[in-house]
């Protein structure tokens, strides 16, 4: 979960990264781990085709990690952690949808309206206006 989150979040360590992303001559596969289904379906990981036993994308590109990509649940505490976990996970529903999971680069109008609500913290979401 926690890749899934990194995936569609900005590096807190760097201006340009904006989600982790593998880093340049890494091959990815999809991985068929049928023990990771949910009531959302196979929760598909992300992984490296270049070993026999599968590794997963652990460093971005941009040299940092998952918890410098919003995925660190030590420091968002579970609540907050499992509401990136369910916009990450719905994220990556849409991109299977349209056959672009390994596609990194890919993002539609709908994606980056979810990519803004994960950055957020749920009590700036749930907010109410001050009066103006």
């Amino acid at each position: 979960l926690a890749l899934r989150i990194a995936r569609h979040t900005p590096c807190s360590a760097c201006d340009t990264c904006q989600g982790l992303r593998p880093p340049p001559g890494v091959a990815l596969a999809l991985g068929d781990h049928s023990c990771h289904s949910s009531s959302l379906g196979d929760l598909i990981q992300y992984g490296s085709d270049e070993d026999n036993e599968p590794s997963y994308l652990e460093t971005c590109a941009c040299g940092h990690g998952v918890p410098e990509h919003g995925a660190d649940e030590a420091a968002l505490g579970t609540e907050e952690f499992s509401r990136r976990g369910r916009l990450a996970t719905r994220l990556d529903e849409m991109l299977q949808d349209v056959d672009k999971l390994l596609d990194f680069e890919y993002a539609d109008d709908d994606m980056l309206s979810l990519r803004q609500q994960i950055k957020l913290p749920v009590s700036l979401i749930t907010m109410s206006p001050t009066s103006l």
